[in-house]
């Protein structure tokens, strides 16, 4: 490990450590029942737009560059923090942003629908908003994130449907960052839009601006990928589809959509709803470097005792596992690495799980997946089950009590949060949890997630009908049919030579 990871590694758990101290501080911001809240932390981190690396592909300065309805906006992004990107899915919605270990509004605002706006949060900042509607808010941060020329620059994260939860028929998104055309290699290119039908569907994707706009139709299990506008270096926007960078999709059939580039870690949204379930579908990609830096990966981490088989979209078999109950009760895990390329994978299972996609950088290990951070929650009185890579920020939506790892049961505070460490987790709560997952990589140069609300976790659906069913091969029927004709043929040769020599 280079002395840059070495120190940010050891500065981004000083940081969570210290605060620790105090994190059970209460707060006394009030929030009402019919509001929505958000948490995030922001790890310590490079600059956005950092400076200019001894390769010479990127600005010497922070400045960067988007496209809002057809109109280049640019500016400077101070040292030290991230950005956090809101859109709004209903007109009129207020938001707030809060400190909460300080106990301090930081921001305030209005945000329409397919208005985006974005705000700055320091570094090391455990935050909330506070929105009196439903919105899709994005924190980002470090060097790279919005690289368009660089092999590591983009993240991948699902992004949330209009009604709740990561599945539905209509998205409303700000485009993650990610992977451009005229970057190091078309081979190593993300999609920041990459639609995944769960059902037939036809569908329709247009920007804010109401300019640009594209319409298909897609079977079930297909997928449909895209570069769209996003954030940019220094005028660079003038790649990606779209006169905005606010986007909305609608489908026919109930779809998933998310923005997979290199790098990352996610944990992925059962397709049944919440993030434990027996049904899951995510990509991952591994396309640049050398095998023993880089690897496509996944993790899965039982809750109940079965088998569970990945298959590719296709349902062609990948890998199977089978846990005991041994397993659960010891938290037992699977860590497998796919190697380099590119892959789309279905993991059933005959038992509760919760599934983890990610690629190594650094190594081709399961501590160094990343850079990135992800979200995970559970509903009152359910179990999770995670692996953090560097550790992990567990939040208090409202007071509640709490079992982790040993089962014994401790109180929380509204907005109060807990700090684990690095490993396998179990959390079960009588009120809705929500966690934070830091995956340090080799650096904090490209991070970034879509945050998630109660209302992302309480949402159920059922499996789609014909969803893990293959279709029917009828090639050895009509052989066996075949194979009939020939036989009956032949009898009725033989008869025929028979009455003839009678």
């Amino acid at each position: 490990m280079n002395t840059k990871s070495r120190v940010l590694r050891l500065a981004s758990a000083f940081v969570l450590l210290a605060s620790v101290i105090m994190a059970s501080m209460p707060i006394d911001a009030q929030v009402s029942p019919t509001e929505h809240v958000y948490y995030g932390y922001v790890p310590p981190s490079t600059d956005i737009a950092a400076g200019e690396t001894a390769e010479g592909n990127r600005p010497a300065s922070g400045e960067v560059d988007e496209i809002i309805r057809g109109t280049v906006i640019n500016y400077t992004v101070p040292s030290g923090v991230a950005i956090l990107d809101v859109a709004g899915l209903v007109d009129g919605t207020t938001i707030e942003i809060w400190d909460i270990y300080a106990n301090q509004r930081i921001h305030s605002a209005t945000v329409n629908r397919l208005e985006k706006k974005f705000f700055y949060i320091p570094f090391g900042t455990f935050f909330k908003i506070i929105a009196s509607n439903r919105i899709a808010a994005l924190l980002n941060g470090g060097s790279s994130v919005f690289e368009p020329e660089g092999w590591d620059g983009g993240i991948s994260t699902f992004y949330p449907a209009v009604t709740g939860g990561f599945r539905g028929k209509e998205f409303i998104f700000n485009a993650a960052p990610g992977t451009h055309p005229y970057g190091y290699s078309m081979d190593v290119v993300g999609y920041n839009f990459y639609l995944f039908a769960l059902q037939e569907a036809d569908w329709s994707l247009s920007d804010a601006a109401d300019v640009w706009s594209t319409s298909d139709h897609l079977g079930q299990r297909r997928i449909r990928t895209i570069i769209l506008q996003s954030r940019k270096h220094h005028l660079e926007y003038h790649n990606g589809a779209g006169h905005d960078v606010v986007y909305r999709l609608t489908t026919s059939g109930d779809a998933e959509v998310l923005s997979c580039a290199t790098g990352g870690y996610v944990v992925v949204p059962a397709i049944t709803g919440g993030y434990v379930g027996r049904l899951f579908y995510a990509p991952v990609t591994a396309t640049w470097g050398l095998a023993s830096e880089h690897a496509a990966t996944f993790i899965v981490v039982p809750l109940e005792e079965g088998q569970v088989t990945i298959y590719d979209r296709d349902l062609k078999v990948i890998a199977t596992r089978s846990f005991t109950a041994s397993d659960v009760e010891d938290r037992n895990y699977w860590y497998h690495s796919l190697g380099l390329g590119r892959f789309d994978l279905i993991a059933e299972s005959t038992g509760d799980i919760t599934f983890m996609v990610g690629e190594t950088e650094g190594m081709a290990e399961i501590g160094y997946l990343g850079d990135d951070i992800a979200f995970i929650g559970s509903k009152p009185g359910q179990e999770i089950r995670f692996y953090a890579p560097t550790m992990a920020v567990v939040f208090a939506p409202e007071p509640l009590t709490i079992s982790i790892d040993d089962g014994v049961p401790v109180e929380m505070a509204k907005d109060e949060f807990k700090l684990l460490e690095s490993g396998v987790h179990s959390i079960s709560a009588d009120k809705h949890v929500i966690v934070e997952i830091l995956a340090a990589g080799e650096d904090w140069d490209n991070w970034g997630s879509y945050l998630i609300e109660p209302d992302d976790i309480d949402v159920s659906f059922d499996v789609p009908q014909g969803f893990v069913s293959k279709p029917v091969d009828y090639t050895m029927y009509i052989a066996a049919a075949v194979i009939g004709i020939v036989v009956v043929l032949a009898v009725l040769m033989m008869r025929r030579r028979r009455a003839r020599q009678v």
